[in-house]
C-alpha cells in the first residue's frame, strides 16, 4: 500500500519516471529508509496492468525511459487509498507521512480528519512511552537506563509531532 499510495500521489501532481519517483520517495522518508528499485519497477508494471497508470516510452536507442502518467481510474484508486485507515505496524509513520504529503488532493475537512488520525497515533505513542518509563523506573537494572533513554527520545518525538500537527491545523484553517 505504501509504495502504491506514494506513486499515485506523486503522479497526481505530474508525470514522472520511476527514477524520479524513487528519488523523491527516498527524500520524503529519509535516506535511512532504503527504497528498492526492485520494488518500484515491478509495481509500475502492476499499476499499468491494473489501468492506474499509463507508461510512455521516451528517449533514443540506449537511453529509453518510461514516463508514467496517472489515469482517471488511478486517480479514483488514489482517493480510495487515502481514505483507507492507516494500518498499525512498522510503516505506520511512513504511511502517515505519505498521506500528509498528498493531502492537498482532499477537501479541507478530510485533511483535518487525517491530521486528527495522526494526532491520535502520536498521543498513543506518547502514552505508551509514559507507561514504559514508569515501569522502567520501578524496576531498575543496568540495561533499563539505556532503554529509558530511547523511550524518552520516542516520547520527545511524539510530543514534537503533536505540536507540529496543532500548528499545521491552525495554518490550514487560515488558508
Amino acid at each position: 500500500m505504501m509504495n502504491e499510495l506514494y506513486i499515485l500521489g506523486e503522479l497526481m501532481e505530474s508525470s514522472k519516471t520511476a527514477y524520479r519517483l524513487h528519488q523523491s520517495m527516498q527524500t520524503l522518508l529519509g535516506h535511512h529508509r532504503m527504497i528498492s528499485f526492485g520494488a518500484i519497477y515491478p509495481l509500475f508494471e502492476c499499476l499499468e496492468t491494473m489501468g492506474y497508470i499509463k507508461l510512455t516510452v521516451k528517449g533514443h536507442d540506449k537511453r529509453l525511459t518510461k514516463l508514467s502518467t496517472i489515469t482517471k481510474k488511478g486517480e479514483a484508486h488514489f482517493l480510495e487509498l487515502m481514505h483507507e485507515p492507516v494500518p498499525k505496524g512498522a510503516h505506520t509513520d511512513d504511511i502517515f507521512q505519505i498521506k500528509l504529503g498528498s493531502m492537498q488532493h482532499l477537501p479541507l475537512v478530510e485533511q483535518q480528519d487525517l491530521l486528527d488520525q495522526y494526532m491520535n497515533e502520536q498521543v498513543a505513542v506518547a502514552d505508551d512511552c509514559q507507561i514504559e518509563l514508569e515501569h522502567l523506573s520501578q524496576h531498575e537494572c543496568k540495561n533499563h537506563w539505556y532503554v529509558a533513554q530511547i523511550t524518552q527520545l520516542r516520547l520527545c518525538r511524539a510530543r514534537v509531532t503533536q505540536q507540529w500537527i496543532r500548528e499545521l491545523k491552525i495554518a490550514l484553517q487560515k488558508k
